[in-house]
């Protein structure tokens, strides 16, 4: 079914909290806009449908409730991945503001989106992936990511690989991070352990992100082991700046 929608949506992932019928879900938004956004389900939805959402990027304590109107079914990308077109319901002006902040923050060049939303703080990266090429592409990208613009923006960002999680533990004891980037499958860790044992020492203040293959599987682990947001492989920068953006804007 073609999706028709007012506003352009920007790429980034974001933990949603759901219910319709009285039934609690959970699941991550792929894109948002001013007007609605993407949320990847494998659950049942009728065109009309009412949704209550709560966008979670810090912990349910800060997250943006909101009522919404399932105008899409279908799937989309590539893998495709199933979900539905939700259309916001903004009759409270501070859930407006606030999806109004969180686009923005997407929508400015990213010269200007480091500068406002660090006011001259570091970014502090860390990755936790064994394999050694694929955690210096993730950090050469971002380097890449944050370089775009005028003049040389990588100094307020500073990316850190880890290839074990004893070496990512130590570290954590003396240097905080502002986002941790974890490979959820791997051989020579459990990614979804991790991630488990990083919420009990750190709750949801931390934004974690796993990466793993497109599979619906793999996105349902990472949530329930707690990870802000799924980011499938290949890797997307542009997605993986927005969703890093809007969790450090929300925090």
């Amino acid at each position: 079914m073609r999706e028709h929608r007012k506003y352009d949506r920007a790429t980034a992932v974001i933990k949603v909290n759901y219910s319709t019928h009285g039934d609690l879900k959970m699941d991550y938004a792929q894109n948002i806009s001013r007007g609605g956004l993407f949320l990847a389900t494998e659950n049942h939805f009728e065109l009309g449908q009412g949704i209550e959402l709560h966008l979670n990027t810090s912990g349910l304590k800060n997250a943006i409730a909101v009522p919404g109107v399932v105008r899409w079914v279908g799937e989309r990308g590539t893998p495709a991945v199933k979900g539905i077109g939700v259309q916001f319901k903004l009759d409270d002006p501070k859930a407006k503001e606030r999806i109004d902040r969180m686009v923005n923050v997407v929508d400015e060049p990213i010269k200007k989106q480091l500068a406002e939303t660090l006011e001259a703080e570091s970014i502090q990266i860390f990755i936790l992936d064994p394999n050694d090429f694929a955690s210096k592409m993730y950090a050469d990208g971002i380097y890449k990511m944050a370089r775009r613009g005028e003049g040389d923006l990588s100094g307020p960002v500073e990316v850190s690989r880890f290839t074990t999680p004893k070496d990512l533990e130590t570290t954590l004891e003396d240097r905080p991070c502002s986002a941790l980037i974890i490979e959820l499958k791997s051989t020579e860790f459990e990614g979804v352990a991790v991630i488990k044992k990083l919420r009990e020492q750190f709750g949801e203040s931390l934004p974690i992100f796993a990466i793993s293959r497109p599979f619906p599987r793999d996105r349902y682990e990472a949530l329930e082991a707690g990870a802000t947001a799924f980011l499938n492989k290949p890797l997307q920068m542009r997605t993986l700046f927005n969703t890093l953006l809007i969790c450090l804007q929300e925090g």
